[in-house]
């Protein structure tokens, strides 16, 4: 559409922008206009909007007198999609013209937090990226809405100082040859996007938060208080910034605390993260998603990680999770391929975005198009001991056909023991074979070490989760 007098700026919103929806579809969008050179003292001026959709276009609404050459008013009860947003400055003067902006798109739907370490910032290689769609918006971290296109997360223009990795007088240089050459970047959001809008039909705003090589304490959320200057602070500030209301929260963390000292904290520093960010954002059912950590291709001992069964603790106890918070799921990441020793590549991210996506359409949705995956819930023994029965929940039809199952492990008193795995005839359970009665208290495990072979998955392709060790 054409611009017939443009005399004045809409501030805000800009292109691009998401705003989130209410229970009744609908969301106001705050407009800022700058009416330099049509603002005149004394001339009764009124400001009016209207919103022009698809096939429709709404009345004139009041918006308010404009009485400074900044004005400032809402647009109340727009309905969800994507609009243009026109506003008129109607002049007290009976007869005269009036002046005349829009912004084009806007969209009403739902915000989703990134949040998490390096593989929420995404590090797949940028070749075969997904394409950018109208109706998939971001708000990168310099505050600034967009398209969303990867690589979503540039730390370097970050609003917020603590996302800055150079000195303040490197950043222009730094940003420069970044936007230049940089060829990592591709993440899980945009997949996570498209398979939401795929089958709910709404507009998404991702909302960047993640910061490459975090732990627990970088996300303390009782550094609130430091705004820009923590993580946790950047997070609610850039959320208030929107208006203080997401659809949900997805995470992708764990990797930074797996040492000795933060890896048996982990479980109850999490409960406590997402009760907070709950009680923060005014929402104590708000959607938690989140990734239980991968493989990890260590070549030599790394004194960061010299202990995989750390690494399997966290493992074990992002899964315990899922029983504890409520309105959350844990999506496993264990069959990903990966970019370098130890970051996602652009398919696993795409892949993993994707199993984000089907876990929040059934609980921010109401739309179970997929379970959550096999997990262990029963483990059955013959009166011999010679046999133990898997059974699962979660499977999505039943667990894909595979010539040798692998990923297990039993052990007792720590001497590993012998088996054979196989699925069973209905393909819903998996047996283990032992050659000799297995003791008492032994102990089961899925997945153990940095970079196990696995192969069990359901007919949707999401693998059997790490757990372990249980007593069987």
């Amino acid at each position: 559409m054409d611009n017939p007098a443009v005399c004045f700026t809409i501030l805000e919103p800009v292109p691009h922008q998401v705003f989130q929806r209410d229970e009744q579809d609908v969301a106001v969008i705050p407009i800022k206009l700058d009416l330099a050179g049509v603002f005149l003292e004394g001339s009764n001026s009124r400001a009016e909007a209207r919103i022009i959709g698809v096939s429709s276009v709404s009345a004139w609404r009041p918006l308010g007198p404009v009485e400074s050459d900044l004005f400032n008013g809402d647009l109340t009860n727009v309905p969800l999609g994507e609009h243009i947003l026109e506003v008129r400055i109607v002049p007290g003067t009976t007869g005269a013209d009036s002046a005349r902006s829009y912004v084009s798109p806007v969209f009403v739907g739902d915000l989703w937090i990134l949040a998490g370490q390096s593989n929420m910032d995404g590090v797949g290689k940028l070749g075969p990226i997904q394409q950018p769609e109208t109706g998939i918006s971001c708000f990168y971290l310099g505050d600034r809405w967009d398209i969303a296109t990867d690589p979503l997360c540039w730390l370097l223009e970050s609003a917020d100082p603590i996302n800055w990795e150079v000195p303040e007088d490197e950043r222009p240089q730094a940003i420069l040859e970044q936007r230049q050459f940089r060829q990592h970047g591709a993440g899980l959001g945009i997949p996570f996007a498209k398979e939401i809008r795929d089958h709910v039909q709404v507009p998404i705003g991702l909302i960047v938060c993640s910061h490459s090589g975090t732990s627990m304490a970088h996300w303390d959320y009782r550094l609130a208080d430091k705004g820009g200057s923590s993580f946790y602070g950047a997070m609610l500030r850039r959320v208030n910034k929107l208006g203080g209301k997401v659809k949900g929260c997805l995470w992708y963390q764990g990797e930074s605390d797996t040492g000795a000292e933060t890896a048996p904290l982990y479980y109850e520093t999490m409960v406590a993260w997402v009760s907070a960010l709950r009680r923060d954002l005014n929402d104590p059912q708000l959607p938690f998603i989140y990734a239980q950590l991968s493989v990890f291709y260590v070549l030599e001992p790394d004194a960061r990680w010299p202990n995989s069964a750390l690494w399997n603790r966290v493992q074990t106890d992002q899964l315990a999770l899922e029983n504890v918070i409520p309105y959350s799921a844990m999506v496993p990441t264990i069959d990903a391929g990966l970019a370098d020793i130890i970051h996602l590549d652009t398919e696993a991210l795409r892949q993993v975005g994707q199993r984000m996506a089907w876990q929040a359409l059934r609980i921010a949705y109401a739309e179970p198009i997929a379970d959550t995956g096999p997990r262990p819930a029963l483990f059955r023994w013959n009166e011999e001991r010679t046999v133990l029965t898997i059974v699962f929940s979660g499977i999505n039809g039943q667990l894909h056909e595979v010539g040798r199952v692998c990923g297990f492990q039993v052990a007792s008193e720590s001497r590993r023991l012998p088996f054979m795995a196989e699925l069973t005839e209905d393909r819903l359970r998996i047996r283990l074979r032992f050659e000799q009665p297995v003791p008492t208290a032994s102990q089961l495990s899925h997945g153990s070490g940095f970079n196990p072979v696995v192969n069990v998955k359901d007919e949707r392709g999401i693998p059997l989760v790490v757990f372990g060790p249980v007593t069987v």
